[in-house]
């Protein structure tokens, strides 16, 4: 909604992302006319890069924004593909942009709506430090974009976390998949945990996520490798990892950057908080050829797997352990928020991710 107003609008098929943070509509999406973000006359614009060497690129709006009969006032979010910007990205935002939308093309949503386990997408090191990171917020004058400063309030938000009530996280619910696979699957968002009775904690195992280490939120062990760069990923739609002896898909076709194996694989990974001396926990899961599973067209897969992209030399990036969408399917996972209350259950303090055991 426009702030203040009645001139609202619905938005459908957005992704809910545990692995980012901040609500983020292409501007194809709606018509309302939002109000712009500036610094010094100049619309304030966003760059959130993705671990998939893509990125989205907007100016940054305001929006009272509702879900589920709660609802964020004035929230900052960014409009991809806004033209109150230039619609040319700084370089320091790399890789492709996702600027396609739609139907079973580019990112297949109208918007992304991040529900991590941080409050802000950049927090203080975009307000405090000696000079602005990058690639997060730009003014961009005559065409020409400059990183700025951006206050914590004044940046992409966690929504749950500014909800009047039910706002200490989040709970994704995704039904089983018997087969591995399905042509269609169901799932439910609630906010809030433990504070009512369908968002208690439960027997779910949980692991202190680091409040210093950006999106990266806990450890993962994999065989001898240990990837402290790990993270839960409801908009990553595969088991991210690297494994040397499973077969990768051929270079060509649908299915590049996928695992292929000749049959089925049984693998494990351990999960550990970034506090070591927690309770950690070895979740099983499957990796089957991407090509039988139909995935690729569009369906629900628990046992699709494929490589971390762009963290061999020389790049800086650091191998990832994506516990992605598969992650989900049959079990609830929790994502409490850094610095919200207490969570009825558990004695560990967010931001913490929490997952069921089946």
């Amino acid at each position: 909604c426009v702030p203040g107003t009645a001139t609202c609008q619905n938005v459908d098929h957005v992704w809910v992302d545990t692995g980012s943070v901040g609500l983020r509509l292409f501007a194809s999406s709606f018509t309302a006319q939002l109000p712009t973000q500036t610094q010094s006359g100049n619309v304030v614009a966003n760059c959130i890069q993705f671990v998939s060497n893509s990125y989205m690129w907007g100016a940054m709006r305001t929006a009272d924004v509702k879900i589920a009969g709660l609802k964020a006032t004035s929230m900052p979010i960014q409009v991809v593909n806004d033209t109150a910007v230039t619609t040319t990205a700084p370089s320091a935002c790399g890789g492709t942009a996702i600027t396609t939308v739609g139907g079973a093309t580019g990112l297949g949503a109208n918007g992304l709506l991040g529900v991590g386990v941080f409050q802000q997408d950049c927090g203080s090191g975009c307000q405090n430090n000696p000079t602005p990171p990058t690639p997060f917020y730009y003014t961009c004058p005559a065409g020409t974009c400059s990183p700025v400063f951006e206050a914590t309030g004044s940046q992409n938000q966690n929504v749950a976390g500014l909800f009047p009530t039910d706002n200490n996280g989040v709970l994704v619910q995704m039904q089983s998949l018997a087969s591995g696979s399905a042509s269609t699957a169901t799932g439910s968002l609630i906010f809030g945990i433990g504070t009512r009775s369908n968002n208690a904690l439960g027997s779910a195992v949980v692991f202190a996520a680091n409040p210093a280490s950006g999106n990266l939120q806990t450890s993962t062990t994999y065989g001898d490798l240990t990837e402290p760069a790990s993270y839960v990923d409801s908009g990553t739609n595969f088991w991210q990892f690297n494994d040397s002896t499973i077969t990768q898909c051929p270079s060509s076709g649908n299915d590049v950057g996928f695992y292929c194996p000749a049959s089925t694989l049984a693998r494990s990974a351990t999960m550990t908080p970034w506090n070591t001396t927690a309770t950690a926990f070895t979740y099983n899961f499957n990796i089957a050829d991407i090509s039988n599973t139909g995935a690729v067209s569009g369906n629900a897969a628990n046992n699709v797997g494929g490589p971390s992209v762009n963290c061999t030399p020389p790049s800086t990036m650091p191998c990832t352990f994506a516990w992605g969408l598969p992650f989900f399917f049959g079990r609830n996972v929790f994502v409490a928020i850094e610095s919200s209350t207490a969570v009825t259950g558990t004695t560990v303090l967010p931001p913490f991710i929490a997952a069921s055991t089946p």
